[in-house]
């Protein structure tokens, strides 16, 4: 029977979102402001090559396995770098958690892909939710509220590697998104760009995959198609779509909570 799927979870990064190089560098400027605002240190603020050995280190504590998937809550990062540069965080850490998690956003919106925002909304209005499963230093809030802003997908919840405390490809990250809805893994279609993060991770988790080569063309380093390509198995348990909108053709794909559901791969 054709596969028929009661939830859809897209990744955020050349999938929702894409950025140029120019926003990564204002992100970065905005969270150094932040980091001036927050942090209580003993002498001056540090110079950038101190700054980040010490940003170094301490996400080097946070790579599970020797690989950094964003999985560190960005109040607990930033009591991590008060401690490494001898000081302590100025009021909450919570609050100040969500200044470091917000940076950026504002000053440097990254552009909302509109296939996304198309295809939330109409699987939406059939009954089947839509959720999203990315590996970042932002807080799901965060993410919600730059969606409102901006015109994006109006996700049923954003499940984030930093809150987690797993990233893609781990099967943690899909087990959180499915137990946030309710049902098994085996129930959500998730498609994203990365063959070794979204087709990987959701393999292993038991979900449905699809990889979504429509915005390579935007990546910084183009080595990164030649290794979805290399990857690639050819196994007919991954849909592969260059467009968002191909998950809307097939009308058995979907199913609402309440209706049918066949067989997964």
């Amino acid at each position: 029977m054709t596969s028929r799927y009661q939830a859809l979870s897209l990744d955020l990064w050349f999938t929702t979102l894409t950025y140029e190089r120019p926003t990564l560098r204002a992100w970065r400027e905005a969270r150094q402001r932040v980091l001036r605002q927050v942090l209580d240190l003993p002498g001056p603020f540090p110079p950038p090559e101190v700054l980040a050995r010490a940003q170094e280190a301490v996400r080097t504590s946070a790579m599970p396995g020797g690989v950094w998937r964003e999985t560190l809550e960005p109040a607990r990062y930033l009591e991590l770098m008060a401690e490494r540069l001898g000081g302590r965080l100025r009021g909450s850490s919570d609050e100040a958690g969500q200044l470091y998690s917000d940076a950026g956003l504002a000053e440097a919106p990254p552009v909302v892909n509109p296939e996304a925002a198309h295809v939330a909304q109409e699987l939406t209005e059939r009954g089947v939710p839509v959720l999203a499963i990315t590996n970042t230093a932002r807080r799901g809030v965060s993410w919600q509220r730059f969606f409102e802003r901006n015109g994006g997908p109006k996700f049923q919840t954003i499940v984030t590697s930093c809150e987690v405390g797993h990233g893609k490809p781990s099967p943690q990250i899909f087990e959180e998104a499915a137990a946030r809805l309710g049902m098994p893994c085996s129930a959500i279609l998730h498609v994203g760009d990365r063959w070794d993060l979204d087709v990987v991770g959701a393999r292993e988790a038991g979900a449905g995959r699809a990889l979504y080569h429509g915005l390579w063309d935007r990546y910084e380093e183009q080595g990164e198609v030649e290794l979805n390509r290399r990857l690639d198995d050819r196994g007919d348990d991954v849909l592969r779509i260059g467009r968002l909108d191909e998950l809307l053709e097939d009308p058995t794909l979907f199913s609402p909570r309440d209706g049918p559901a066949g067989d997964h791969p």
